[in-house]
Formats: C-alpha cells, sequence, structure tokens
C-alpha cells in the first residue's frame, strides 16, 4: 500500500502507535461495504486506515469522522479527503446521526479524573476521560451503532473492569478481547476489545500482543513491525496557521 500522509498539529496530540494497533486489529472485522463511524477522530487516522483497508478489499467505504476540537476536525477534514470523509465538528454526545453505523471505532481518552492536567487544553481533551466518561460513551454508541453493527476501541488494560461492566451495562457484548504489553515480562498496558449488540458469542480471549524484545525503544517484536508496515503512515507537523 502506498504511504499515507498524515497531518498533524505541532501543539496537539498526535496519533501513537495504540492507534496503529486499533486499526490493525479491527481490520479483520471490515467489509466491503460499511458505514463507519470514527469517535474523536483527531487527525483521523483510524478511520482514515479503516477506509483504505475496505478499499484495498474492493470495497466501498462511507466514512464519518466526529471531532469536537476545531482545529482538529479541520485537519481531520484534510487527511481524510481522499477517503471522502465527512468530518462532523461536534461533541459526539451530542452527535445525532441520520443513519446508524456499521462500524465504530475509537481510541477514547481514558486517564483517570484522579491525573494532572496539562498546560495544552487540546491535549488534554484527547487524554483525561472527564471530557468523555465511559458511561455516557458507550450509551451514545449504543444509539448509533446497528443492532448487528461492530464497535472495536481500546482502553488502559488497568481499567479492563469498569470498561467490561459498564459496557454490557449498556447493552454492548463484548465477545473479543487481547492485551497489549510492552515486554512478556510486564503487565498489559491496553486492552483491545469488539464488541456487538446482538452478539450471543463466548468471549474470546485472544493471545496477547507483544510490542518489544527489550525496553530498546527500537528492538520492536516482529508483530508490531508487521502493523508499521501494514499502517504506511508518515507523520507530518505543521502550525495552526498552515490549516
Amino acid at each position: 500500500m502506498a504511504c499515507l500522509n498524515i497531518y498533524q498539529l505541532e501543539n496537539g496530540y498526535c496519533y501513537n502507535t495504540d492507534s496503529l494497533i486499533l486499526a490493525h486489529f479491527a481490520r479483520q472485522f471490515l467489509k466491503k461495504h460499511f458505514r463507519i463511524l470514527d469517535i474523536g477522530a483527531g487527525s483521523g487516522i483510524l478511520g482514515i486506515l479503516c477506509a483504505r483497508e475496505i478499499l484495498s478489499l474492493g470495497g466501498r467505504a462511507e466514512l464519518h469522522l466526529v471531532e469536537k476540537d476545531q482545529l482538529m476536525s479541520t485537519l481531520a477534514r484534510k487527511n481524510s479527503e481522499p477517503f471522502q470523509g465527512v468530518v462532523h465538528w461536534i461533541d459526539f454526545l451530542d452527535f445525532k446521526p441520520e443513519a446508524k453505523f456499521d462500524f465504530i471505532i475509537t481510541n477514547p481518552p481514558f486517564y483517570s479524573t484522579g491525573g494532572l492536567l496539562g498546560d495544552n487544553e487540546r491535549k488534554n481533551m484527547a487524554r483525561f476521560q472527564s471530557f468523555l466518561p465511559l458511561k455516557a460513551l458507550l450509551g451514545h454508541i449504543k444509539r448509533v451503532l446497528k443492532p448487528n453493527g461492530i464497535l472495536c476501541m481500546c482502553y488502559d488494560a488497568r481499567l479492563s473492569n469498569e470498561l467490561f461492566f459498564e459496557a454490557k451495562a449498556y447493552g454492548l457484548h463484548i465477545d473479543m478481547a487481547r492485551f497489549v504489553h510492552s515486554l512478556s515480562d510486564r503487565e498489559a498496558s491496553l486492552v483491545l476489545i469488539k464488541a456487538q449488540i446482538q452478539s450471543k458469542s463466548p468471549l474470546r480471549i485472544l493471545p496477547p500482543l507483544f510490542t518489544h524484545l527489550s525496553p530498546i525503544q527500537t528492538d520492536n517484536t516482529q508483530e508490531l513491525k508487521d502493523i508499521y508496515a501494514w499502517a504506511q503512515t508518515k507523520s507530518i507537523k505543521i502550525t495552526q496557521e498552515a490549516l
């Protein structure tokens, strides 16, 4: 696949490896003709990678992206233009689409409210769950997801009990999960989940994903190398004035 140039704000929250891992996890559930929603889209990386995957299958993706930060929504519009992305500058909790979605993907803010907020409000919005509480997020996802639609998201592995409990409370059945570890002897830092409304499948816990062979940042496992090779993204930092 051709390399994707992803424009990002110099002073904004930038996508990271978590987003690439989530998009790669989600690709196995994509079908040729899907109406996709990327919640809290930021630069649009998740929705764009999913749309590109569907195109590679010979299909057609109707891509929608929701982002409440005005500058980030402008950035998402710029990045998703090659995929005819429709960007909605709005708080997701106020988003009322004309039709429900086949597939929803999100890497929501999950730092606890007890964490210390930084000086950059834009980055705080992308990191702290107080800006998009889990209960409210899942409740509204249930409203905009088709009964047989699919949700893929990632969350802090330490908050898995809260995620699983609240998903069930809001009628979202998690039927697949995978935990991500930096090293084989480290605790999981991230959990990837697939959920549906109507699914009755038993929960499948997939083998763990390890990202590194040693503490050296560049000592990636083969699986992470394969994910990077699939994503083929290039981050390009720009200023607010350039938008």
